[in-house]
């Protein structure tokens, strides 16, 4: 992937005219062109196919007064059907800065392909020439880091559980310390000195051992005194143990490390574009498998900070790794925790691929991922944390089970996280948009690396770096 500034017109290769008002685009189209397109935006349209009179050429229109006009410029190229190979070119015409990069954003995110276990695969790299735009080449740089890391959760999504296994996982996650991030591993004996017995318990199914992986971007003009701590749920695979998934409930399953993929991809972003903030990402690895030793239903296992918890189904896992981390995130002295996992399938029903459903005991934080979303586009709605839901964690055997109430599950599982909490806190359930199982506009089938744009946006906007 290459997005560079030019300063020549190429006509052998596909040009994108993007444009806010028609009578700029005079200078740039020939007479029947121009007569063309104004019949067709009389028509409606906001993407013309002027390769209908036999030029690889398309104009797109921005209109900023419409409500979610950078999405549609996003989706555009999508929408059009323009699957770019090789090289292109965008012309801006008297168009703002954040709607260039937004298209930008949509060409590079179409262009996405996992295809490395095909035999037959294609051999052309995107290249973007952007032509009389207010743009700078750092702004380029920024916007190809931020999709790069995108592509790193994509990429480790879509990766079949015999290929990313937890030794493979950690392997590419080090390799984030040649951009600047301190990278701390614990496998099994210090988890287990830890007492960390949400991630030990769900790991006794598994052959391979667990890990916690520890990851620090502080650099030395940070603007918070405290860190933001992200933590993701790393589930490799999710049999749901002993209650075993049934039907097609396993197919995706690779998927189950979504929330990892999320924040390792975030902290990927910022390091690479070297924001001045102080972030750690807590990131527990495992798989949920059965072999004879694993947890089953009755079971009480302790957690990391000294609860007791019961075991009703060996399917809710997601939040029992999420616990132990959580509450190892307390001796950071966050200023804010973040977690992001694809934990329910109550999620998925709620919001279906189009979004997130956020909680949490930090209102502010909340509302500002929720802004931030929406000029992504990776959208969350709020669920209400009430009490009902609470008492249903209440156990005869032990301090809370795992389950809670059958519905509002999404629910259940925020509450069960409040238990491992005691600061500033937000919790993301991403289970619904972290995998799609057709192509939806820019985001292809399979991993779609939901959550990075979203924490880097909010990022960016809670501490006004532009």
């Amino acid at each position: 992937m290459k997005i560079q500034l030019s300063t020549k017109h190429n006509s052998s290769i596909p040009q994108i005219l993007l444009y806010s008002k028609v009578e700029c685009l005079k200078d740039f189209l020939s007479k029947t062109e121009f007569d063309f397109l104004t019949k067709s935006i009389n028509e409606e349209k906001k993407v013309i196919n002027l390769s209908e009179l036999g030029k690889s050429k398309y104009a797109i229109r921005y209109d900023k007064s419409k409500k979610g006009s950078l999405e549609e410029l996003r989706s555009s190229v999508a929408d059009l059907g323009l699957f770019i190979k090789g090289e292109v070119e965008v012309t801006v015409i008297k168009v703002e800065k954040n709607a260039v990069l937004s298209l930008l954003e949509g060409i590079v995110l179409t262009d996405y392909k996992f295809d490395k276990y095909l035999t037959s695969k294609s051999k052309e790299n995107l290249v973007v020439n952007v032509l009389n735009s207010n743009l700078k080449a750092k702004d380029l740089s920024k916007l190809k880091n931020l999709l790069t890391a995108v592509f790193s959760a994509r990429d480790w999504v879509n990766e079949p559980v015999n290929k990313l296994n937890t030794d493979t996982y950690l392997k590419s996650i080090n390799k984030l310390k040649s951009i600047g991030v301190k990278v701390d591993v614990f496998r099994r004996s210090k988890i287990q000195s830890l007492n960390m017995g949400g991630i030990m318990a769900v790991n006794q199914g598994s052959l391979e051992e667990p890990a916690l992986v520890v990851l620090e971007w502080k650099p030395k003009n940070s603007k918070n005194k405290k860190p933001i701590v992200l933590v993701g749920k790393g589930i490799l695979f999710d049999t749901g143990g002993i209650n075993i998934k049934v039907g097609s409930g396993m197919t995706d399953m690779k998927a189950d490390m979504g929330g990892s993929a999320a924040v390792i991809g975030a902290i990927k972003a910022v390091a690479s574009n070297k924001l001045p903030v102080h972030i750690i990402t807590l990131v527990p690895i495992t798989e949920n498998r059965i072999n004879g030793k694993e947890i089953v239903p009755g079971d009480v296992i302790e957690m990391h900070n000294g609860k007791t918890v019961e075991i009703l189904n060996t399917d809710a896992e997601g939040r029992l790794v999420l616990a132990d981390a959580l509450s190892f995130a307390k001796k950071y002295s966050p200023a804010l925790v973040i977690d992001a996992a694809t934990l329910t399938g109550s999620a998925y029903r709620t919001t279906g691929h189009f979004g997130g459903v956020v909680m949490g005991n930090d209102h502010e934080s909340i509302s500002g991922l929720k802004t931030a979303g929406d000029k992504v586009y990776e959208r969350l709605v709020e669920l209400p944390m009430w009490g009902e839901f609470e008492d249903s964690l209440k156990s005869e055997t032990a301090d809370l089970n795992n389950l809670g109430a059958g519905p509002g599950q999404a629910v259940c599982a925020g509450f069960f996280l409040k238990n491992f909490i005691d600061y500033p806190w937000v919790h993301l359930d991403i289970a619904g948009p972290a995998f799609i199982s057709n192509k939806m506009t820019y985001k292809q089938k399979g991993g779609t690396g939901f959550g990075v744009r979203l924490l880097y946006q909010f990022l960016k906007d809670k501490f006004e770096i532009n």
